[in-house]
């Protein structure tokens, strides 16, 4: 019986969750779940967005602007692994994207970006979209009464 090393143990396990999840909700949808991008917290965001969505998950989107186009985007969230997906998804969709693209984006546009997604998980996609158009017309706002970014930055 030949013994194997913690690590190459650990990656068989990784590997084998990867698959069965893929199996579960789609390789892409997993992919994003366990490798999310863009997840974390931005420093002096010019645009926020916090929601909730019908299964208790929430999800913040914080986002930074140069001119009409998203800069930088990061978002957090307690969601479960279509949550992370969605939001990682949704924030990879806007990066880079004008001010009038990322409100374009919908739950459907996240949907078909994961190569699908199982229908009951789907509120996932809309609530992360929601989340995003809601950040981007905070940062709108933000920009027209740039008074209201002092009161967010002191946690007022």
């Amino acid at each position: 019986m030949e013994l194997k090393d913690p690590e190459s143990i650990a990656k068989e396990i990784q590997k084998a969750i990867l698959e069965g999840l893929g199996k579960a909700i789609g390789e892409k949808v997993a992919e994003h779940a366990l490798r999310p991008r863009n997840a974390g917290v931005l420093e002096d965001p010019d645009g926020e967005a916090t929601l909730s969505g019908i299964c208790e998950d929430t999800i913040r989107i914080q986002l930074k602007l140069a001119q009409d186009r998203i800069i930088d985007i990061a978002f957090m969230t307690n969601g479960c692994a279509a949550t992370i997906a969605c939001s990682s998804m949704a924030t990879e969709l806007a990066k880079g994207a004008t001010v009038g693209e990322a409100l374009s984006i919908d739950g459907k546009k996240v949907i078909e970006a994961l190569g699908g997604l199982p229908i009951e998980h789907t509120h996932c996609a809309d609530l992360a979209a929601n989340t995003l158009k809601k950040a981007v017309r905070d940062a709108l706002q933000t920009r027209n009464e740039p008074w209201k970014k002092l009161y967010r930055s002191r946690g007022a």
